[in-house]
């Protein structure tokens, strides 16, 4: 058994947030990060233009310089997509939406120099271990443990076999990100749920290289409308990080209704479109990337601690959900944790953080979100009324998001499916089909594991199927579920070694029957530049 006075679990903006904090406050504090990617940042995912103030409190003037900042923002649009070939710029970028002079950053990058500050100050940062479980005493969070490394596909021991390991602290922090499984759970078993449950997007990202000389480092395009439909919440974005490359992203919110839907379709459309060809023409895609985003906002959060542990991040639902940021709130929430740690006053946290300008934030935009859910001039009239009135107006809770995203799911109409199918944009090397997009994202699994997807009824996959068409078979976006047509007893065929770790399978799920379980620790991802 390891004792650790902190323990956190992540090695995220938030977590790593948390023990350079600690660290620098009290050198003799012992802070040990566990992370289950390969090496630091292997699974963080953003996109990334990140608001500064979040570093506040937490580097020196000299660390914010040396930070793995791509460019700075130069010149800013804001453009409604109304089809593939035509779109409106909007004449003024939207206050709220504005980013002029903020960095640009490779979060991957950011994570990993976040890293070895951390270790420079003394934390054990230590990657390849998933944590699968928390320990419990008397109502108290007192450890987590690890899984197991080195076991066959029949959960055998292997000759490389590692047995789980206990870590015992003082405090707990969760820093596991979006739909973080630990996470989930203690908030289930302890009620420490929001107003209303979680809502997610799925976000898709590729780093494309241009032709020298023909862009310009600096510019930034965000985008809403086309390829979206009217009532469900999606935009992308186009940050030129340097002469020659170009990260490209479209997030699609997951409570969408339309069974035939393929998000990986609809970002392949968004990078088709007149507005976005013109900032990748020539080019060649060279990483990719998928992650979930907690957009629920400020409702959505729930109560991020409990004894012997607190709730940092993405876990938290810390994301401005108009602005779809969240990089400096998740800073800011680390900050705030070990502040209350340190204080010896965990439960101190929550307080702590209500006083953040990124709780403020997310706040004044706290009904932006279920305002979207009845259309888009509603959800432009809400995010106009929370700037012109600082968040005052509209005044009460907006309904909306209140069934939780899978739930929003109708059943497939087979004709539009064919259609929908039928209009896949011509490929390219800008253009790659999605198992090619999946080789880019590094991602290696050990195949002699036990898979983590676990199918739990096979017959309800074959009531999906006929109600739905088997929609995990469209909305993953690393083609991990497959329909075989001589399939025994209904269920999909998984190739858990394409997963990208992203979530989005047990979030919209329409039957509720994947449950997503941790490989061993080091597999998933190895993303560099995402």
């Amino acid at each position: 058994m390891i004792e650790t006075d902190v323990l956190i679990i992540g090695a995220g903006p938030a977590g790593l947030a948390a023990a350079i904090k600690l660290k620098r406050e009290n050198a003799n504090m012992k802070v040990l990060v566990l992370d289950k990617g390969r090496n630091p940042g292997s699974h963080v995912l953003s996109g990334a233009i990140i608001d500064p103030k979040g570093f506040e409190d937490l580097l020196t003037q000299e660390e914010l310089e040396k930070l793995p900042c791509e460019a700075k923002v130069v010149k800013e649009s804001f453009r409604c997509i109304l089809s593939e070939g035509w779109s409106v710029k909007i004449p003024w970028v939207p206050p709220l939406m504005s980013s002029k002079g903020f960095p640009v950053c490779s979060l991957t990058k950011v994570a990993a120099y976040l890293c070895d500050i951390a270790r420079r100050l003394g934390a054990e940062v230590h990657t390849g271990y998933a944590v699968t479980s928390l320990v419990e005493e008397d109502g108290r969070v007192v450890g987590a443990r690890t899984g197991e490394k080195g076991l066959a596909k029949d959960g055998a021991r292997k000759s490389n076999h590692l047995p789980a390991e206990e870590i015992r602290a003082k405090t707990v922090v969760l820093a596991e990100g979006g739909s973080g499984i630990l996470t989930e759970r203690l908030v289930a078993e302890k009620g420490l749920g929001g107003v209303r449950p979680q809502t997610y997007a799925l976000g898709i990202k590729e780093l494309i290289e241009v032709p020298a000389g023909t862009q310009t480092a600096g510019e930034t395009m965000h985008t809403f409308g086309h390829p979206s439909d009217f009532w469900t919440y999606g935009g992308g974005f186009v940050y030129h990080v340097s002469e020659t490359q170009v990260m490209v992203g479209y997030a699609y919110a997951l409570d969408y209704s339309r069974a035939e839907i393929d998000p990986f379709l609809l970002f392949q459309r968004f990078k088709a479109s007149k507005a976005v060809r013109r900032h990748i023409e020539g080019g060649k895609t060279v990483a990719y990337g998928a992650k979930v985003i907690p957009e629920g906002g400020y409702y959505s959060v729930p109560t991020p601690q409990c004894p012997g542990c607190l709730i940092v991040g993405d876990g938290a639902g810390l994301l401005d959900s108009l602005r779809i940021k969240g990089v400096h709130i998740a800073l800011q929430s680390g900050v705030c944790a070990a502040e209350a740690i340190l204080a010896g006053d965990e439960a101190s946290y929550f307080d702590r953080l209500k006083k953040t300008r990124g709780w403020a934030e997310m706040k004044r935009v706290r009904n932006v979100r279920a305002s979207f859910s009845y259309g888009m001039p509603w959800g432009v009239a809400a995010a106009a009324l929370a700037w012109a009135t600082n968040g005052l107006l509209p005044c009460f809770r907006v309904p909306g998001c209140d069934e939780g995203d899978a739930a929003a799911l109708k059943p497939l109409d087979r004709a539009k499916l064919a259609r929908e199918v039928s209009s896949r944009p011509a490929g390219g090397p800008a253009m790659p089909d999605r198992l090619t997009d999946v080789f880019m994202s590094g991602v290696i699994h050990e195949e002699d594991q036990p898979c983590h997807l676990k199918i739990g009824t096979p017959s309800l996959c074959t009531a999906c199927e006929a109600e739905f068409g088997s929609p995990c078979t469209r909305f993953c976006p690393a083609e991990v579920y497959r329909r075989e047509p001589d399939s025994p007893d209904g269920a999909p065929t998984i190739d858990f070694s394409n997963c990208l770790h992203c979530k989005t399978c047990r979030v919209k799920c329409p039957k509720g029957n994947i449950e997503w379980t941790f490989p061993q620790g080091g597999d998933g991802p190895r993303y560099t530049r995402m």
